[in-house]
This record gives structure tokens, C-alpha cells and sequence, in this order.
């Protein structure tokens, strides 16, 4: 009797272990209880949304490939293969599945290269070898030279953002052409955007003639084309040392596109910033060569829209850009947008605050910044960019000799896909301080994206939004 109650009593043992050891079909807890497939498949698509980012951020290079090396683009393609057959796994509660999918881009997208043959090339390197004896602020003349160093002017393009006291954020960009010519061609672009409406892209191309008025502390351009005029003024500033920049803008509605735009803004750069620290052209990608000066600084004014005026506030920024890219000797001028669609890693950042200006560039494999603080050109010794949500945030640390960390966390306010033009606000801290009203012109240019000056030329008298 106590063996068979023994023999009884282990076949139950082995008959609850073989139960508890069974793997349950996968998802009972998700069919039987729907509250708890709930809860996992918004885990699952949380997980989904970050590896999804982790995509984007590959797939529009939004990382800076030089210093981090690049994700092979097969592995960019594969990995968005994994993602879509994952998303499909959590829309069918299959969430182990869509998890192995999950991890399986995730392996992919961490895959970095570095290779010199990713940008195979020499270039300056103005931050390793710092110099500012040749640096000064511009004056008006300098917007006149249309040769420096051998290299022939691109533009001549002011340009602010920030909020207005009506709430919204506004992008205003405009560009004088050169594009290596020696003379202005036409269309002289001029576009507004605003957070009203950030699909409305107002985009003027005035195809006048350009006047251009010397004075012996001014130049003034001038641009009318039936009934839109756009006219710049720069002026010697003797109390700052540099310039001023006037812009005043007037469209008139386009039935069934736009309404009545006008503005009328001012920037006084805080300082300088030439290319190579006006030592000599640099390169910036294969055969193409750059000089020229850039300048960041504090904006104001209005722009009424359909009647209504708005005030820029303090957070108003704007960069003046007296850019000069043209081919290498022998070389032609058409192979620079070629040449960045080609090896990307274009990182146009000039920023406003009221602590702190400065601007940050990447061109391929040419890196170089400058800050204005305290009344000092300021050269930082290297810089790296940290990508947050793909086209939306990204954090920039740089280190200095002098005041040490520079953090600049931005976030985009507005976007043109045809300039590749943004607008964002920025906080951040250096030397101990948080920069306050701080906000930056963005410029992204990455590997493989399409010729946005084509596409710009192209268009119609006002680009419909894309």
C-alpha cells in the first residue's frame, strides 16, 4: 500500500512539473485577457517608435559620419526590412516575434565605419591649427569681393528667425546668387515661413535685374519684379566695428496662393566668422574650394502678413552669409552640389543667445567654429553632434581652451525640404551659465539627397508646399 501510494504520489509530482514546465502558447495571456494585450503592445510599439528613430536617424544621416563613421546603407535598407515585418508582428500580437525583428535592426543600425575612403580627400583643418591674426568684423566692402583667395563668390544671403509677439515662429531666408559668375543671377530668392501654417512655403523668385549701390561705407541691393521688391542695405556700424543689415521685403497677394507678405528686418552681427580663419581657401569636398565669411548675431523688426504685423521678440536671431564656394583650378563650379549630395555631412549651425553667438560647420571632411563671447573670437579645439529625434533634435558639445564645455541642445521650428533649410529654438550652458533666448539657422545636407538648388530653379513663382 505505501509503495503504490508512493508511485501515486510522484506520478502527480511529475504530471504538475511537466505542466509548469510546458512553454505556454505564445500570446494565452493577450487572448485571454485583452487589458493585458493592451499594455504589451504598447510596449511593443514604444520599442517600435525608438528603433524606428534609430532608422531615420541612419537613413537621413542625421549623425555626423565623419566622427562616428557611417552606417552601411545595405545594412539602413535591411534594417527598415526588419522593422516593417516587426511593426506588422505587433499589429498581430505577435510580440515575440516582432521583438527578434526588433533586435535584429537594431544589430544592423549599430554597425559604424570608418574609412578614409568615405571622404578621400585632404583638407584644413582650422581648429587643429588655430589663428585668428587675419580675423576681423567685415565691413561693407568685403560684400564686394567677388575673388578671394581664387575662390569666387556663391551668395549674399541675410536671413533671421525667432518668435514674434503674435506667438509663431517665422523663418525668413533670401539669397543673391553669384554661384562663381562674378555677377548676381537671376532669380534672387526670397522665402517666409511660419508656424501659422508650416506647410505653406512662401517662396519668391524675383527675375529682375539687381542693382547694386556702393557708397564708401554702405552697399545697398536692390531687386523689383512686377510689384515684389526686396532690397538689402548694408551699412558700416562705427560703434560695433562691423555692419548692419537692413532688409525690407514687399509680395503682393497671389490670388488662391498667398496673401500679402511684407517685412521689414534688421541684424547687427555680433562678429565674424571667415572660413579657414582667412588664412587661404579651403578645401570642402573633392575639386570644390571655400572662403568667405559668415555672421551670426541679434535680430529685429516685423512682418505683416494678410494685413497683420508682427513684432520680432528677443528671441530673434540672424546670420548674414557672404559664402564663396567655386571649383578647384580646372575644375567646374557645378561639381559642388555633386559633390554634398555625394558624400553628405553638411552641417551648416550658426546660433543667436544673449550670452553667446557662434556657428558650427561641417562640409564632408572639412570642420571648423568660432564663438563670440565676451567680445573674443573664440576658436574651439573640436566639437561632436549627438543626434536626438531624426530632423527634429540634436545636441552639439564642443570644448574650448579658454571657458571649457559648450552644450547646445537644438530643436526644429520650421523646415524647407528644398533648401534643406530649418530654423531652431536652443538652450544650453557655457562657462557656467545657461544661455537663455537662444535659437539657430540649421542647414542639412546628407549623402544621397536630391540637388535642392535645382529643384528650387525649377519651380514656379511660389513653391506649392511638397
Amino acid at each position: 500500500m505505501k509503495k503504490l501510494t508512493l508511485l501515486l504520489f510522484v506520478g502527480l509530482i511529475a504530471i504538475l512539473f511537466t505542466r509548469c514546465a510546458q512553454k505556454p502558447a505564445e500570446n494565452k495571456a493577450e487572448a485571454t485577457d485583452p487589458n493585458v494585450t493592451k499594455t504589451m503592445a504598447a510596449i511593443a510599439m514604444d520599442r517600435y517608435e525608438t528603433g524606428l528613430n534609430k532608422y531615420k536617424v541612419a537613413f537621413y544621416y542625421w549623425y555626423d559620419h565623419l566622427m562616428d563613421g557611417e552606417i552601411p546603407p545595405a545594412n539602413v535598407v535591411e534594417a527598415g526590412k526588419k522593422l516593417d515585418l516587426a511593426l506588422a508582428e505587433v499589429n498581430g500580437n505577435s510580440f515575440d516575434k516582432a521583438y527578434v525583428l526588433m533586435n535584429q535592426a537594431d544589430s544592423l543600425l549599430d554597425v559604424h565605419v570608418k574609412s578614409d575612403s568615405l571622404f578621400p580627400y585632404e583638407t584644413a583643418k582650422p581648429m587643429e591649427k588655430q589663428d585668428a591674426s587675419k580675423v576681423y568684423k567685415a565691413k561693407a566692402k568685403d560684400y564686394l569681393v567677388l575673388d578671394r583667395y581664387g575662390v569666387k563668390m556663391n551668395d549674399v544671403g541675410p536671413s533671421i528667425w525667432g518668435y514674434c509677439d503674435d506667438g509663431e515662429y517665422y523663418l525668413i531666408t533670401t539669397f543673391y546668387n553669384y554661384h562663381a559668375r562674378g555677377y548676381i543671377i537671376k532669380p534672387v530668392v526670397v522665402e517666409v515661413i511660419t508656424t501659422k501654417d508650416p506647410s505653406k512655403h512662401y517662396v519668391y523668385l524675383l527675375k529682375g535685374e539687381t542693382k547694386v549701390t556702393q557708397t564708401e561705407h554702405s552697399v545697398e541691393y536692390l531687386v523689383e519684379d512686377n510689384g515684389k521688391s526686396f532690397k538689402t542695405v548694408i551699412t558700416d556700424d562705427p560703434k560695433g566695428g562691423g555692419t548692419t543689415c537692413h532688409s525690407i521685403g514687399i509680395f503682393p497677394a497671389v490670388n488662391g496662393k498667398a496673401p500679402a507678405i511684407s517685412f521689414d528686418v534688421t541684424t547687427t552681427p555680433s562678429f565674424s566668422y571667415w572660413y579657414n580663419q582667412n588664412q587661404g581657401a579651403a578645401m570642402m569636398y573633392p575639386d570644390i574650394v571655400l572662403s568667405g565669411f559668415e555672421q551670426p548675431g541679434p535680430a529685429w523688426g516685423t512682418v505683416t502678413m494678410d494685413g497683420k504685423t508682427a513684432t520680432f521678440n528677443k528671441t530673434a536671431g540672424g546670420v548674414t552669409e557672404v559664402c564663396m564656394i567655386s571649383g578647384a583650378p580646372g575644375k567646374k563650379y557645378d561639381e559642388y552640389r555633386t559633390n554634398m549630395t555625394r558624400y553628405g555631412n553638411e552641417w551648416y549651425i550658426p546660433f543667436h543667445s544673449d550670452l553667446l553667438d557662434g556657428i558650427f560647420i561641417s562640409y564632408g571632411k572639412f570642420r571648423d567654429g568660432a564663438l563670440w563671447y565676451k567680445g573674443k573670437y573664440i576658436i574651439p579645439t573640436e566639437y561632436r553632434l549627438i543626434p536626438g529625434i531624426a530632423n527634429q533634435t540634436l545636441t552639439l558639445k564642443a570644448k574650448t581652451k579658454e571657458y571649457g564645455e559648450l552644450v547646445l541642445n537644438f530643436r526644429i521650428m520650421l523646415h524647407d525640404p528644398v533648401y534643406t533649410e530649418r530654423v531652431a529654438v536652443m538652450d544650453g550652458t557655457f562657462d557656467g551659465q545657461v544661455l537663455t533666448n537662444g535659437g539657430a539657422w540649421f542647414e542639412h545636407v546628407f549623402k544621397g539627397a536630391p540637388d535642392g538648388i535645382k529643384a528650387v530653379q525649377d519651380s514656379p513663382q511660389i513653391v506649392d508646399p511638397l
